[in-house]
């Protein structure tokens, strides 16, 4: 008999289906442009968001190329440190085996399969990992002191909020969690995990620093609508919903099938670590709940991306899997995740490659930049400064040329990183939109801009057999006036 593949390469595998994908859908989508974008002046803040995403878009742009590939790819490799840490985790009230498994099931849900392509390096998916580090090394450090998981704690915790301010409502879990647990409610006399609080304190204050003038805080508070009727907040509690349904509804089938097959029975994990990770998921829920019902918070399903691995991990411990059928549930459900994952790879290639288009995501970015950089060094010694415009243009088209301009949102463009008006009026830009210019908003920044004959380009969708519909832009060139 041949060795077992260890799960952690079959969790790797299923982990590569994304950047496949991201091969016949290439062109990066919305949130995914902006950071790369802004990648290209990173900050300690932004008008959004903490400044992860943002760095993040650095690396692409500074060490690979702005596709959906390199930024799934980059995404996937963070994934798989926080899967690690689900492992980890896991280990702490499982064997070896009910661990490696729960985390391969979860390695094979629609969220780790797919959503990396559509979320690529957004700041809601770049959550988990660092969440997954601070529950481990919260665990970790309740149950030894040691020194090191109390740092890895501070700088997971660094790491996390860095990413997104969300981050405050898994800390109020943690503690909350930490006084519904007997074992752990010892962690409030200790004196480390107030030099830890200090120590994530002083690893974000640059940042704190940096926000106080920047629109990130406005941006996040503006999520909140009190006065949302009733219509409203269902609508959201039903996003919240199917994030958790439909993301990992894979892991979620498996696991019913394997009960209905007899191969584990509901037994609650006794371990205070597995205690904790319950009391963390219930008390998040219950926040979550607070925020979209009670706040009318907006929330759309990619918002449950860092609270996935929580179900996940409460649900792994309220069963127990029977040691003699391990082993067969293991090989029907690596067999069943492996061909599901098959099933979307090819099938994504075959839809998106011959029949249909994504209008986003397929869109000839680089057949387009290349030709209006061409047009405009025959005409200009100098720039462009900058691709101005709508969100999905100025941004996607701006990274795409060698080498990248910066891209300015028009309704924006107050707060995008580096832009600079004294340097767009020496080196001139292109102000381009997908369809039509939207001559309200280039007026309100251009009010003496003739838009009466605006130039378009019209490309075919790639890469793609399907030729039902072609991408259109229309632009104008706003000369330099320094060269």
């Amino acid at each position: 008999m041949g060795r077992r593949i260890p799960d952690w390469a079959i969790s790797a595998l299923l982990l590569l289906v994304a950047p496949g994908l991201a091969l016949v859908l290439p062109a990066p989508s919305s949130d995914t442009r902006e950071l790369l974008s802004w990648g290209l002046h990173p900050a300690l803040s932004t008008p959004k968001q903490p400044p992860l995403m943002q760095w993040m878009g650095f690396l692409v742009m500074r060490f690979a190329w702005p596709t959906t590939f390199w930024c799934a790819l980059l995404t996937q490799a963070l994934n798989a440190a926080g899967l690690a840490y689900v492992y980890k985790t896991l280990r702490l009230w499982s064997g070896a085996g009910e661990a490696g498994l729960a985390t391969l099931l979860l390695a094979g849900a629609v969220y780790f399969l797919g959503a990396p392509v559509a979320f690529a390096l957004n700041a809601d998916i770049l959550q988990f990992p660092f969440w997954a580090a601070m529950l481990f090394y919260a665990l970790a450090a309740f149950e030894t002191g040691r020194a090191r998981h109390w740092a890895g704690l501070a700088v997971s915790f660094a790491l996390a909020f860095y990413a997104k301010y969300t981050v405050a409502l898994f800390v109020v879990s943690l503690a909350a969690a930490s006084l519904m647990v007997p074992a752990y409610r010892r962690v409030w006399r200790d004196k480390r995990l107030y030099l830890t609080a200090a120590a994530g304190a002083l690893l974000i204050a640059p940042h704190l620093v940096a926000a106080r003038h920047s629109g990130a805080v406005g941006h996040a508070t503006g999520t909140l609508l009190l006065s949302g009727d009733l219509s409203y907040r269902l609508k959201n509690l039903s996003e919240l919903a199917l994030g958790f349904l439909a993301y990992l509804a894979p892991a979620w089938m498996f696991l019913a099938a394997a009960g209905f097959r007899g191969e584990w029975r509901g037994a609650l994990a006794g371990q205070p670590a597995a205690q904790f990770v319950r009391a963390v998921a219930a008390a998040a829920l219950v926040l979550l709940l607070v925020l979209v019902l009670g706040l009318g918070f907006k929330y759309p399903s990619r918002y449950d991306s860092p609270f996935l691995f929580l179900a996940w991990l409460a649900a792994a411990s309220c069963i127990r899997f029977d040691p003699a059928r391990l082993g067969v549930a293991r090989a029907w459900m690596i067999r069943a995740a492996g061909g599901f994952a098959l099933a979307l790879l090819v099938g994504g290639w075959i839809v998106y490659g011959v029949f249909t288009l994504h209008p986003r995501q397929q869109e000839p970015l680089v057949e387009a930049a290349a030709r209006l950089q061409a047009e405009w060094r025959s005409r200009f010694a100098c720039g462009p400064a900058y691709v101005m415009g709508d969100f999905w243009s100025a941004y996607g088209l701006g990274v795409s040329m060698v080498p990248p301009r910066p891209g300015v949102h028009l309704i924006e463009m107050d707060g995008d990183p580096g832009y600079d008006p004294a340097l767009r009026a020496r080196q001139g830009a292109i102000l381009i939109y997908r369809d039509h210019i939207e001559a309200r908003e280039a007026h309100a920044v251009f009010p003496d801009l003739d838009l009466k004959s605006p130039e378009r380009l019209t490309l075919p969708f790639a890469p793609t057999l399907s030729r039902k519909a072609m991408m259109t832009y229309e632009y104008v060139f706003i000369p330099p006036g320094g060269c």
